[in-house]
């Protein structure tokens, strides 16, 4: 894989989140429009980038991705129980154990995950990354929201897990994907058109959302935690080093392994604030990780690619 890609890739996703970062400063992007355009992009133009990719894909696979979705489905199994053993290794304190766990199993596998796949592998990419992380919906409301529950004192009730947060726009359309996808429908008019301009917004909004996000975060008190760069090396590096090493041992072909080392080596998912916000519990680890994992990427990311492909 030619490096100068991936570096012009980061490079380009940076800027964004740059702008992204200076229209919150300036006031253009307040914390109002950016959990707006946050909800756009979860419910509407990431599902409908992932439908695009569908419409324009292959039907040769079909059978095959009933083995993505229980590979995907194996691969959280595994990392649940990672996160587990590196939080006692690493002793992080026991009362945001919880939290820990659901940085290091959750990913923000879309918002960033997606753009730097399209842009390494094309618009197909998308649609199997989303298969690979089809769980990532199912666990983040489940799993993930108990976990949550588990610290402060906050509205542990807003927390508990309900199968009507499972019913929103971006799971159905993801769902409408994969259906899409087995009955081989295939599309290149003004349907394919239509839904790929509107998704085709997703990368960059999503970057923007991202800069904003950012910029609201404590900066100081972000940067001057040791245990983030430490949580940083092993969500950054170590997940994805395992991954790709557990892809060739298992003989994953090239393309899946790049698309499932390249989405598990992102920063912390955005997500997991949204929800410890909704549990009213002190998201102050939270913030400090997802500030200093989602810097970090944007340089760990290309040095990972160039090790490994």
């Amino acid at each position: 894989m030619d490096v100068q890609v991936i570096v012009t890739v980061m490079m380009k996703l940076f800027m964004i989140m740059a702008l992204g970062f200076l229209l919150n400063k300036v006031g253009i992007i307040d914390k109002h429009t950016n959990t707006k355009l946050s909800g756009l992009i979860s419910k509407i133009t990431s599902p409908l980038l992932i439908i695009s990719s569908v419409l324009s894909s292959s039907p040769d696979n079909r059978m095959g991705i009933l083995k993505v979705l229980a590979a995907g489905f194996s691969m959280y199994i595994v990392l649940i129980l990672f996160a587990k053993l590196v939080c006692i290794l690493l002793r992080f304190p026991k009362k945001d154990r919880p939290l820990y766990e659901c940085m290091l199993v959750f990913s923000n596998n879309s918002f960033m995950g997606f753009p730097v796949l399209q842009s390494l592998l094309g618009d197909e990419a998308i649609f199997y990354s989303a298969m690979i992380h089809f769980s990532f919906n199912i666990l983040i409301f489940s799993y993930g929201i108990n976990n949550i529950a588990k610290c402060g004192k906050g509205d542990k009730e807003a927390a508990k897990f309900e199968i009507k947060n499972l019913i929103n726009p971006g799971f159905i359309l993801t769902m409408v994907a994969l259906v899409i996808y087995l009955s081989g429908f295939r599309s290149d008019g003004i349907i394919y058109d239509t839904v790929y301009m509107v998704g085709n917004v997703t990368s960059p909004l999503s970057m923007i959302v991202l800069g904003a996000s950012l910029a609201m975060y404590p900066v100081k008190e972000s940067i001057s935690d040791w245990r983030s760069y430490v949580f940083s090396v092993v969500r950054l590096f170590v997940i994805p080093l395992i991954t790709f090493a557990a892809c060739r041992i298992i003989g994953i072909n090239e393309y899946y392994t790049t698309i499932v080392t390249v989405t598990n080596a992102m920063p912390v998912a955005s997500l997991v604030l949204m929800l410890g916000n909704q549990a009213e519990i002190d998201t102050s680890v939270i913030i400090r990780n997802i500030f200093v994992t989602t810097v970090l990427a944007t340089l760990t990311v290309p040095i990972l690619v160039t090790l490994l492909f």
